[in-house]
């Protein structure tokens, strides 16, 4: 099942990742991941992360560092250090966990990240995400290959029931960790994952039937996502790899669903983020774009100006060396930049920042 996923998205052996956790999921993911991945030439790395959040964190990892030995899995542990916040411990924790996994596997040269989440984490998204009221992309729930800043974050477990994970270490006599946050009803996710065999009693619509249906929306964003690199390709002048621009009356009369999955699209890809900032903020900045007296604006790190009918889309950078129009000739003549088009004096001094006349 391993080698038909590295298959499918093209990852030659090389040294891979596996988070775990010391649950029966991660502990099934790496084991399995070993198992499959080693004899074709893989080097497969456990990464457990203490947070330091409850007293038993610091045990639960050496357990996990114990069974790696056994199992001949190299592992380290990464400690979660500082202060921790008062309010949206469980956000803060999530994302501290995956900055401390993408800054070691940045720094041991490992560029994928393999994680256990499953069938059940998939439809308990699903309807997470509904409950926030999420559009078509959120409602596709989790890819099975995610781009992170530096790294990709692989979950080749997404089709399969967990119940298969305890019958797996149960006949190999392996126990595990239970996460005790699991049985806490106060989080969003358990009430979720109690609500599923309910609606699946009453209903009949089962895990693997709200998968079948993500799995459909998710041929409906791929379709969008060719479309709007389509879009880009064709109507959009790319003078700089982080600086677009185009027609002011071409983004304007687009359709409404084009116009935001092209922010979108250029909000994240410019700033390099993950994922694009919320929708409201999205559609807000849309809506200042279309009013006559609009001229710049900011968001997600990135710089939206409308100037002389286009409309640019540049990083946010708040010092920039000053640009003389001699540097600016220098440079149009060097890139051979369009000298019919007008540019805003803040890309301008974007595209000259880093510029050193003397290799001219």
């Amino acid at each position: 099942m391993l080698q038909k996923f590295c298959e499918k998205h093209k990852i030659k052996p090389q040294k891979i990742a596996v988070g775990v956790s010391g649950g029966a999921d991660s502990l099934y993911a790496v084991l399995k991941t070993q198992e499959e991945l080693s004899k074709l030439g893989f080097k497969v790395i456990a990464l457990t992360v203490d947070h330091g959040l409850r007293a038993t964190s610091e045990k639960e990892a050496n357990f996990v560092h114990k069974l790696m030995k056994v199992y001949d899995i190299e592992h380290h542990i990464l400690a979660w250090q500082g202060k921790k916040p008062k309010n949206g411990m469980e956000e803060a924790a999530r994302l501290a966990r995956y900055d401390l996994l993408e800054n070691w596997c940045v720094a041991h040269d490992v560029h994928y990240l393999i994680t256990a989440h499953h069938l059940l984490d998939q439809a308990e998204t699903f309807f997470m995400r509904l409950q926030r009221g999420s559009g078509l992309d959120g409602l596709c729930g989790m890819k099975e290959l995610t781009p992170l800043k530096s790294i990709c974050i692989l979950r080749p477990f997404l089709k399969e029931n967990p119940e298969n994970f305890k019958t797996y270490l149960k006949k190999s006599k392996i126990s595990w960790v239970e996460d005790e946050s699991n049985s806490d009803e106060n989080l969003l996710r358990v009430k979720m994952r109690h609500f599923l065999p309910l609606l699946e009693q009453k209903t009949g619509i089962t895990p693997e039937k709200i998968v079948q249906t993500m799995e459909c929306l998710q041929g409906t964003r791929a379709y969008f996502e060719r479309k709007i690199k389509s879009i880009i390709e064709n109507n959009f002048k790319h003078p700089d790899e982080k600086v677009f621009c185009c027609a002011q009356a071409f983004f304007c009369e687009s359709d409404a669903e084009i116009q935001y999955r092209l922010l979108c699209f250029l909000l994240k890809n410019i700033a390099n983020l993950c994922y694009a900032p919320e929708a409201d903020k999205v559609l807000g900045l849309l809506e200042k774009l279309k009013k006559e007296h609009f001229k710049s604006a900011t968001l997600g790190h990135c710089h939206v100006i409308k100037q002389n009918g286009f409309i640019w889309f540049l990083p946010e950078i708040r010092e920039f060396k000053p640009c003389s129009k001699e540097l600016w000739k220098k440079y149009m003549c060097a890139h051979l930049i369009d000298r019919k088009i007008k540019f805003p004096a803040a890309v301008k001094r974007f595209l000259t920042q880093n510029y050193n006349e003397n290799h001219i």
